[in-house]
């Protein structure tokens, strides 16, 4: 075993907070290991670290400093994919997240609002999780995805594999992406996409772009473009993707964030008339899903990933979160298939 994954099974035997990561078609890991458990916080987005935000805003981050914790990086190359032996029940929640999606259309239409993201959480119950293995898995499966385990003993067990930036920053210059809209992946990326896709993709680039020039004009940024829209494949789904890239006249990540977080891929639009629907109607506490977490101040870059295709792993309760995007011409069928194929990135890795 490496020393940084040796490293992170010993913390996980001590109970002590760590992350471990790898950044999209990277061959590095990455990890900070905290000696302690205490639980620290980020206000300002000065400090070096690492930071592990909610998806509601109005909650507290946590942060690993570079200043309290030990930094390790590590060349990986040829990780064994390692075929899981547990077979996943089958949860028929489908009844219960159609009906969400239902009300979620209701309101749509009556508020005229242009989008809903509604997710729901998946409960699987196993005889054992090994999660440096899971981990190294997903590493494995996952070559174009921020993929990461992280374990605070007053705050939880997370990994995942994102596909989406929220924010790059480097020196001068910042990139962050438009992604949305799914369909699975049969063969090819020469796939026709439905007007609802279309549309909900558009709601993502044009809330990015409105927020920016927000920006633009209070001359934190001196400007930016945006791509043209290509279908990507990650893992075995396939999404719409526009890059949003420009120049920053003062670094101020934290205003910055603020100004994208949560986006309409992961909320809605208008964004307060959508976060309110989704507090009061989902039912359950997203958490850490849908929140963002990665990199501030390293090297004078900062990168951020949008958490999604992530679970939560407590004891041996494994805890999926999917969702989706809702418009007005949502089919309830469609949007409960479009969680269940998200459930397999991360059923593909546990063993």
């Amino acid at each position: 075993m490496s020393l940084l994954f040796n490293k992170a099974d010993n913390w996980l035997a001590k109970e002590l907070p760590f992350v471990v990561y790898r950044k999209p078609n990277d061959n590095e890991v990455c990890g900070f290991f905290q000696p302690n458990d205490t639980v620290f916080k980020e206000k300002n987005f000065f400090k070096s670290g690492f930071i592990f935000s909610p998806f509601d805003s109005d909650k507290s981050n946590i942060f690993f400093s570079e200043e309290e914790s030990e930094f390790i990086k590590e060349e990986i190359a040829n990780l064994d994919f390692k075929i899981r032996s547990i077979e996943f029940d089958e949860v028929d929640d489908s009844q219960q997240h159609k009906e969400l999606v239902r009300k979620g259309i209701d309101f749509i239409r009556s508020k005229s609002i242009k989008k809903i993201v509604l997710s729901r959480k998946e409960i699987h119950t196993l005889s054992s999780i090994n999660i440096i293995e899971s981990f190294k898995n997903l590493l494995s499966l996952y070559s174009n995805a921020f993929v990461y385990l992280w374990y605070h003993p007053k705050i939880g067990l997370w990994l995942g594999a994102t596909p989406e930036t929220l924010i790059s920053l480097k020196n001068n210059n910042f990139t962050t992406i438009a992604l949305a809209s799914t369909q699975s992946y049969k063969g090819s990326l020469d796939v026709v996409w439905g007007q609802k896709e279309v549309d909900e993709h558009k709601y993502v680039i044009d809330f990015i772009s409105n927020n920016l020039e927000k920006l633009l004009q209070e001359n934190v940024i001196s400007n930016f473009s945006v791509s043209k829209t290509k279908t990507v494949k990650v893992a075995d789904l396939l999404h719409l993707k526009a890059i949003i890239s420009g120049s920053i006249n003062s670094v101020n990540l934290k205003k910055i964030v603020d100004s994208l977080h949560p986006t309409p891929a992961v909320c809605g639009l208008p964004k307060d008339l959508a976060k309110e629907f989704i507090l009061e109607n989902e039912n359950y506490d997203r958490n850490f899903y849908t929140g963002y977490l990665g990199e501030i101040n390293i090297n004078h870059s900062s990168n951020l990933f949008v958490n999604l295709r992530c679970a939560e792993i407590n004891n041996n309760d494994l805890l999926i979160y999917v969702g989706g995007g809702i418009t007005a011409q949502s089919s309830l069928e469609k949007e409960w298939i479009e969680t269940v194929n998200k459930t397999v990135t991360i059923k593909k890795a546990i063993i």
